[in-house]
């Protein structure tokens, strides 16, 4: 227990021995200002030590010392003992005073003896102005020394720095990129590969559609096309306007009719029978083109990309031009004679021909009629050679059918009004009707392949776009010669005879040939998109077939007499005529066509 409170005594001493010291080190003299030395006259004068803090629960057991400066030790007495100068604290600017002997290491205070006229006695305090003290000159400072990640402390005057102000969502800057990969505007890149073969690329390297979509009022195929950049709107947003098309068009061709020879003659001439070469003898049918030229239809497109790039896909269509039928009629009514010109090779040879209508012996009338229709078909695929913002080309490579039908049919109709003369002979007495026709139908079947390209180019709203193909293949070419007379006299069932007058003998039936045919085909077409899904369009088809047969050009005009049912009796030509003749022609087919397209 003694032991305790020496020590405790021991602790008070040592603490109020070192505030004593701490007092001495720390407070200036009275009036000193800093940098100036105090004559040893004026005695110095001691400030009273600070005042602690009112006591508290929190600080009534704190030792207040006082606050410890720097002096100078230029203003301490020579030779006097002395303390190594503690330097400020960082960020002190002026010293507060000089610093005073270390009483604790033995030394004394410097006695400075007052003037004779100097007070005994000091006034009373009077609040000193504030002093502004001049900054000391700045000493250099080791960053080495001073502690790491502290901040320098602030002075209660300096200003408060307001706090930089941040990005809520920071966005990293990105980097342009380097030289070698951009590109100039309108320019295409070079294709790098083995042996000329594009480059792989990956669905990685194409953005995804809705990275291109701009919001707005903008259409697929309108400022987009025509400013060299894509713009999508919101119902484009689950994939590219042309993965899928559908494509109805409504044609105007012109389809050429067929050739005929003369099918039917007049001569006003009594004393003559209207056989060709006779003064006076006129073709009432014939030689020329018969059916009209304009044809009607329409034609269906539709296709599809197989790749989500567009780079392989698929299309099929099919056209129609609807039948075409044309018929003339010749009657007594009009013309007194009318003959069916024809060439006989029996003894002896010459022109001749078949009455139809005779003055005073027959009467009737003569009706040619023609058919024509034409479809065709064809399947493809295709391959996008190149796809731009306002331009597309693609390569496509196929299947084509073409399917050509034709008649041509000859009918007479025939009344004995009288008995035969000198210039024809009527082996049927009066009352009998007859009726003689001749038909000749053709098919013409084209299989074939065929390639092309197709180019579609925008301009805002507007584009054109073209497609080209070549077919080759084989044109099967099958003829049908049909023929036959009725004959009914009175009181007497019809008889039936089979031949007619072009139609009899070595040609009736069917026959069949093949030819090798060429099958172009182009069309171009200028379009406006009224939304970015449909469009209507109009343009102009051409579209040529080599190698056809036509049923006007398969009849034959030599006749043997002995080969028609009913003919006068002559002796056998030697010739088989009439025969299947397979002429070859060309048929060119150009049109107009309107129509719509819908892309999804």
């Amino acid at each position: 227990m003694k032991r305790f409170r020496v020590k405790a005594i021991g602790l008070s001493l040592a603490l109020a021995t070192g505030s004593a010291v701490a007092a001495d080190r720390d407070l200036p003299l009275l009036g000193q200002k800093p940098g100036v030395v105090i004559p040893a006259s004026v005695p110095a004068l001691r400030l009273p030590l600070r005042s602690a803090p009112p006591a508290s629960k929190e600080n009534h057991d704190l030792i207040w010392l006082p606050l410890r400066q720097s002096v100078p030790a230029e203003i301490l007495p020579a030779g006097g003992p002395s303390a190594p100068a503690l330097p400020p604290p960082y960020g002190m600017q002026q010293p507060l005073g000089p610093r005073l002997a270390n009483v604790s290491d033995g030394g004394t205070l410097p006695q400075i003896p007052l003037p004779p006229d100097a007070p005994t006695e000091l006034p009373p305090a009077i609040p000193a102005a504030p002093q502004i003290y001049p900054a000391p000159a700045p000493r250099p400072v080791d960053p080495q020394s001073l502690p790491p990640m502290m901040p320098p402390p602030k002075r209660s005057d300096d200003p408060i720095p307001l706090p930089t102000p941040r990005p809520l969502n920071p966005q990293p800057e990105l980097h342009p990129a380097p030289p070698e990969l951009m590109l100039p505007i309108g320019a295409k890149e070079k294709k790098h590969g083995t042996f000329g073969s594009p480059p792989i690329r990956l669905s990685r390297d194409f953005p995804p559609v809705r990275d291109l979509i701009q919001h707005g009022h903008g259409h697929g195929h309108g400022d987009g096309y025509g400013h060299g950049e894509l713009i999508l709107t919101d119902d484009m947003a689950d994939g590219p306007l042309d993965r899928f098309f559908v494509r109805g068009e409504y044609l105007l061709w012109w389809l050429p009719g067929y050739a005929i020879p003369i099918l039917a003659t007049t001569n006003a001439n009594p004393n003559t029978n209207g056989f060709l070469g006779e003064p006076g003898t006129t073709a009432l049918i014939g030689p020329g083109t018969f059916i009209g030229s304009t044809r009607s239809g329409f034609r269906i497109r539709a296709g599809a990309w197989i790749t989500d790039c567009g780079s392989c896909g698929v299309d099929a269509g099919f056209f129609f031009l609807g039948n075409r039928s044309e018929s003339l009629t010749i009657s007594s009514d009009q013309f007194a004679r009318i003959t069916r010109p024809v060439f006989v090779p029996n003894q002896p040879p010459g022109e001749s021909g078949e009455s139809v209508a005779v003055p005073g012996s027959l009467t009737g009338s003569l009706m040619v009629r023609g058919d024509s229709r034409l479809w065709g078909a064809d399947v493809n695929i295709r391959k996008c050679l190149f796809r731009e913002c306002d331009a597309r080309a693609e390569f496509f490579a196929g299947y084509r059918h073409l399917n050509l039908r034709e008649s041509l049919t000859v009918t007479e109709n025939i009344l004995v009004i009288g008995p035969g003369g000198t210039q024809v002979t009527v082996p049927d007495p009066i009352g009998t009707s007859v009726i003689v026709q001749d038909s000749f139908a053709t098919r013409n079947y084209f299989h074939g392949a065929q390639f092309g390209i197709a180019y579609e180019r925008h301009w805002g709203r507007f584009d054109l776009d073209a497609r080209a193909s070549l077919a080759l293949g084989n044109t099967h070419q099958v003829l049908e010669i049909d023929g036959f007379q009725v004959r009914q006299r009175p009181g007497v069932p019809p008889m039936r005879f089979t031949g007619g007058l072009l139609a009899v003998g070595p040609n009736l039936g069917r026959f069949t040939s093949d030819h090798f045919s060429v099958v172009p085909e182009f069309t171009l077409n200028v379009g406006y998109w009224v939304t970015p899904r449909l469009r209507m369009f109009a343009g102009y088809n051409f579209l040529f077939w080599s190698n056809v047969i036509r049923p006007g050009d398969q009849i034959d005009r030599t006749i043997d007499l002995t080969f028609v049912p009913n003919a006068p009796v002559v002796p056998p030509s030697g010739q088989n005529r009439p025969r299947p003749l397979f002429k070859q022609s060309d048929l060119s087919i150009n049109g107009v066509q309107v129509g719509l397209e819908w892309r999804w």
